[in-house]
């Protein structure tokens, strides 16, 4: 798990828009690996995720925390 897959990501479903077919296996893809981090670090591993995503584009700022915001709850549902 690292930080660089997980940015991919996020950006692969800010490119495609909510809508996009693709976007659905993206965000399926990026609540495993926010799992993943939580598994491996905890909360402070997934807050550090979070503060360098959002800032590595000022820009994209609210739209990236939003999209993270979004894939946190399936934190509490079990993995697939």
């Amino acid at each position: 798990m690292t930080t660089a897959s997980i940015l991919a990501l996020v950006e692969s479903i800010e490119q495609r828009g909510a809508d996009a077919p693709a976007t659905l296996a993206f965000r399926s893809a990026l609540a495993h690996k926010l799992r993943e981090a939580h598994a491996a670090g905890g909360p402070a591993t997934l807050d550090a995720i979070r503060r360098e995503i959002t800032a590595a584009d000022p820009r994209r700022t609210k739209a990236r925390a939003a999209i993270l915001a979004a894939a946190q709850p399936a934190l509490s549902e079990p993995s697939r």
